[in-house]
């Protein structure tokens, strides 16, 4: 019997222990799960916070993709549309659950003839194209860009297409194309008048002095013209300021006629006929006297054809025993033949005892000024 208590003893001390590093391995075994609990709760905290990033992100992408006027839409290798901003239906007939359909099914209002091709191309070459368009009443023109979508091992999965419109840039161009036209003709204009005015004040044993005072009376026309807002300049303007660079005095000399607006190629040629009166009525007229009178009155009427016209009268008045030159001056053949030249214009040039008279008659561009056309 003490035997077998002894062996039962053994047994219960071997069980003991077998229990105890049952113990010690399960003591390991919860702190190991309390480690791996530890990692995991790190890893899912990392995973929240990169979810909440992803959050902001798709939230900054869909609130970008609403407030941008550009058109931009993302195609897969298909032509499938992924996406798409909201300013794509001002260029495709398209609608939210076109997502998934090949954008060549979509109807446009621009003309995107080889618009296929370009975007094989950029498949094929990984190249960016880019190419203005016109919508289909050419009202409206586009610079389309196409650029690869690539994945995040550089891999092209697709293609990102944008509409970026340019009709103000388009019209601009141009505009300034326009402009420029217009300014080498002025300038070629211009330099033919100075040619003229030199060949006819040198050419006909005129002087430098001459000479000088007529390119700057054209100067002072350029000066108006550089100021004007709309390309013409109003015929007081043109008057007053020649009479001015006289030096005249104000009180003998009237000037009165409605508003008239003259265009470029009216006022170089009129500001230098004025200049020509105005010089000669300083040296042999009404404002190099002291009881001379000048008046300069104009107004606008239709002739028999209906054209609209500008009449002007220069009357020079208050003098005594005006005689008739002897021969034209470069003054008088400017005014005479210049004007009917240039303008197509009639003028009148009439010597009488006390002062010269001269008319001019030039017809209109239409509607330069508003005037009541005559009953039939």
């Amino acid at each position: 019997g003490l035997e077998e208590l002894k062996a039962s003893n053994e047994e219960l001390v071997s069980v003991n222990e077998e229990m105890q590093s049952t113990n010690e391995e399960l003591e390991a075994s919860k702190e190991e799960l309390q480690s791996v609990n530890e990692e995991l709760q790190t890893v899912n905290a990392e995973l929240n916070g990169k979810i909440d990033a992803l959050d902001r992100a798709h939230s900054d992408l869909r609130n970008l993709f609403d407030s941008t006027d550009v058109a931009t839409v993302f195609l897969d290798k298909q032509l499938e549309i992924r996406s798409f901003t909201p300013a794509v239906s001002k260029i495709f007939n398209i609608l939210a659950t076109d997502r998934g359909r090949p954008i060549t099914d979509l109807s446009s209002r621009l003309d995107l003839a080889g618009f296929s091709e370009d975007i094989a191309q950029v498949f094929a070459y990984g190249e960016r194209i880019e190419r203005r368009v016109e919508d289909n009443d050419q009202n409206s023109h586009y610079l389309v860009r196409l650029a690869p979508y690539r994945d995040g091992s550089h891999k092209i999965e697709g293609v990102v297409v944008t509409f970026i419109d340019v009709t103000t840039l388009t019209r601009s161009e141009a505009t300034q194309k326009m402009l420029i036209g217009e300014l080498q003709h002025r300038t070629r204009n211009l330099l033919s008048i100075v040619q003229s005015i030199s060949e006819q004040t040198l050419g006909k044993g005129g002087t430098l002095d001459g000479l000088r005072t007529r390119l700057a009376a054209l100067g002072r026309v350029q000066s108006l013209l550089g100021g004007a807002m709309d390309e013409s300049v109003d015929l007081e303007d043109i008057v007053r300021l020649e009479l001015q660079a006289t030096g005249a005095v104000e009180d003998r000399i009237s000037v009165a006629g409605p508003a008239v607006q003259l265009g470029f190629d009216l006022v170089q040629t009129f500001g230098l006929a004025l200049h020509e009166l105005a010089t000669n009525a300083v040296k042999y007229g009404a404002l190099g006297n002291e009881t001379g009178h000048l008046s300069v009155i104009w107004a606008i009427s239709y002739d028999e054809q209906n054209t609209q016209v500008l009449t002007l009268r220069w009357q020079e008045s208050g003098l005594k025993n005006v005689m008739v030159p002897i021969r034209r001056g470069f003054g008088l053949t400017l005014i005479e033949k210049a004007l009917k030249f240039t303008l197509h214009a009639h003028v009148e040039v009439k010597f009488s005892p006390c002062g010269l008279c001269c008319d001019v008659v030039i017809p209109l561009p239409p509607r330069t000024i508003e005037v009541a056309k005559p009953e039939p």
